[in-house]
């Protein structure tokens, strides 16, 4: 948690990786509420798979690994709205919501944008969409500017882009395995901090285009609805009226650089001074209070643009309220 005398809270969601299945049922023999969500994310998801949330956690036998995207991703979202769940039992309660990648989807459900089963659906349907394109890409986290990874990345031209810029140092690069693996060595040699992510598809790429259809089509009966509870997007970087959630969103989502500074420093800008994440180990904290203390060293102006690409931008306008 990254914590300020004064201001309001944000709820912050991470993405896939984030979750500590120890930790997780430690949760569920000791915290009530936290199980009480769990329960309700079980039912939910039972509508479109054909195992148990609860099951993978636990590691029964018979489900299926946590190394499968269309697993992890379910259990990351109950596991993070059952944090959330848990704290709200305890009086902590948020006036904004920030997820990022996936994390949104579990940020939307809090937020009350989405019902429970229509996140289900978007969690489920949009993960089962990423295995079409599971096996050839990845993604690398860079301790560097954002700036600096643009020049470290010119030699592979569109075969690398940025994914996600996620505090002052910390960038993610997303493209094909095999030129990952250049970069990687690349690093190495000039001795750039970097790291593998453990997954095997290219999030926040050219790639995901194909997944564009099925996306608009899968999601097309969600019904969003406008949330009282601040959604700060980080499609934008900035407050979204939660009404226009639909399909084309979440593939905005997962197509469109994660604006993740950005939105920590819209937060900032607009008041919010309580960061809590919603996960069992830290994963965006650093992240989260390198760009808060730029913010306080009066350098909150800085803005970094990247490249929108192939989505229809006008639907979700930097600064939306």
């Amino acid at each position: 948690m990254e914590a300020d005398a004064a201001g309001a809270t944000v709820f912050v969601f991470p993405s896939q990786g984030s979750q500590w299945t120890a930790m997780a049922v430690e949760q569920l023999d000791a915290a009530p509420a936290f199980v009480d969500q769990m329960e309700l994310c079980d039912a939910a998801f039972a509508e479109f798979v054909d195992w148990s949330v609860l099951g993978a956690v636990r590691g029964g036998v018979g489900t299926p690994g946590l190394d499968r995207v269309d697993v992890v991703q379910p259990v990351s979202f109950a596991v993070m709205v059952s944090l959330a769940a848990q704290w709200r039992a305890r009086g902590i309660e948020p006036d904004a919501v920030l997820g990022h990648s996936e994390g949104e989807i579990a940020a939307a459900y809090v937020a009350g944008a989405l019902t429970l089963g229509d996140a289900a659906k978007v969690v489920t349907l949009r993960s089962n969409a990423i295995r079409a394109i599971a096996g050839t890409g990845g993604m690398v986290s860079v301790t560097l500017p954002v700036e600096q990874v643009h020049t470290l990345i010119e030699p592979w031209g569109k075969s690398i882009s940025v994914a996600a810029q996620n505090g002052p140092s910390s960038t993610v690069v997303t493209g094909s395995a095999a030129e990952l693996d250049d970069l990687m060595d690349a690093c190495e040699r000039e001795d750039v901090p970097a790291t593998r992510i453990p997954v095997d598809y290219a999030s926040q790429s050219s790639q995901v285009e194909m997944l564009r259809e099925t996306l608009r089509d899968t999601l097309s009966g969600l019904r969003p609805r406008t949330a009282d509870i601040a959604f700060i997007s980080a499609v934008t970087g900035a407050r979204l009226d939660t009404s226009i959630l639909d399909g084309d969103y979440w593939y905005a989502n997962l197509r469109q650089p994660v604006l993740f500074e950005q939105a920590v420093r819209w937060s900032y800008e607009h008041g919010y001074r309580t960061f809590v994440e919603a996960s069992l180990h830290p994963v965006l904290n650093v992240d989260i209070q390198e760009s808060l203390e730029e913010c306080r060293d009066g350098s909150a102006a800085r803005r970094i643009d990247l490249p929108t690409r192939a989505f229809q931008w006008k639907r979700y306008p930097v600064g939306h309220h």
